[in-house]
């Protein structure tokens, strides 16, 4: 469940030494590269169970007071009330995304395969709003997969009734990485099967103060959602079919990723169309490319 970005040093370097004065030298080994970008990521695996996590983050804190620090995190060692008021109190210049998998223990915990995981995530939620301060954001993240998808509506319920003040809610279509591999048949889904369900999340739009969906291509979600369709895969991940071919749309899309297309489905593609009297303004951000789809005035000559 963890992102593997690419930049600003590769996710796995060749060394397995992680101790603390081995990251600190490969860190001072990409200095020039890091501050040359705006975001450090911290990822894993769950990086919050290092032994000097806090050490670490007021590390990069006090070295790359530029950069946004962002954290990718199951957010159960947060439930430790002093732990997650030390690490907000460590790191100014901080994101950190949680991942909720379900409305419930039952789902949530079928996917971490962890018993206690869902309330554990909970908890730690509300520490980190609790002692959140300005210029930190905390959002959350869930994954749809055959465990989830179904519970989307209750899930984000969830969210808007118990911590509205998350700074943004990303709803992420599986990719068919690692453990997706092990467990391709049990966890697998059709971008046809969530279809019935997004309907009824529509309203949840306008709900939090930011929302976003990754991995969706734009034909397979309707056009309210297209604002809020995030470019979130890199273009060696992806891919188009025959019918992609005719969408003038194409530039603006995601696309299909790879793994999607040989393990799941080809179907179901098409070329995204407007409806009758609607216009798209683009934002111009390349990964958030649509910035709303509106009516047209029409005017009747008299």
């Amino acid at each position: 469940m963890c992102t593997n970005p690419d930049r600003p040093w590769p996710a796995w370097d060749g060394s397995l030494s992680y101790d603390l004065e081995s990251i600190k030298k490969r860190i001072e080994e990409q200095k020039e590269r890091i501050n040359e970008v705006d975001s450090i990521y911290l990822t894993g695996g769950e990086p919050t169970l290092h032994p000097n996590f806090l050490e670490i983050a007021r590390y990069l804190n006090d070295n790359f007071p530029r950069q946004r620090i962002k954290l990718l995190t199951n957010g159960r060692r947060f439930s430790y009330d002093d732990f997650a008021k030390k690490f907000l109190e460590t790191i100014k210049n901080i994101e950190v995304d949680l991942s909720i998998y379900g409305p419930d223990q039952k789902t949530h915990d079928q996917v971490t395969r962890a018993r206690g995981s869902f309330e554990q995530t909970l908890k730690g939620l509300a520490n980190l709003l609790k002692y959140k301060k300005d210029n930190q954001a905390i959002g959350v993240r869930t994954v749809l997969t055959s465990f989830s998808y179904r519970e989307i509506f209750k899930t984000l319920k969830l969210i808007k009734d118990n911590f509205s003040e998350v700074d943004r809610v990303i709803v992420i279509f599986h990719e068919i990485e690692a453990q997706a591999v092990r467990n391709l048949e049990l966890i697998k889904i059709n971008y046809l099967d969530i279809q019935p369900y997004f309907g009824a999340i529509k309203s949840f739009l306008t709900s939090f103060k930011e929302i976003r969906f990754y991995h969706f291509p734009l034909c397979v979600i309707d056009q309210e959602f297209w604002p809020y369709v995030w470019k979130t895969l890199p273009n060696s991940e992806v891919s188009f079919v025959e019918t992609c071919r005719a969408c003038q749309l194409k530039e603006f899309c995601v696309g299909i990723h790879k793994g999607y297309l040989e393990n799941i489905s080809r179907q179901g593609f098409a070329a995204a169309k407007l409806g009758k009297n609607k216009k798209i303004v683009f934002s111009g951000d390349s990964y958030r490319p649509i910035n709303k789809v509106e009516k047209l005035k029409i005017k009747i000559k008299k």
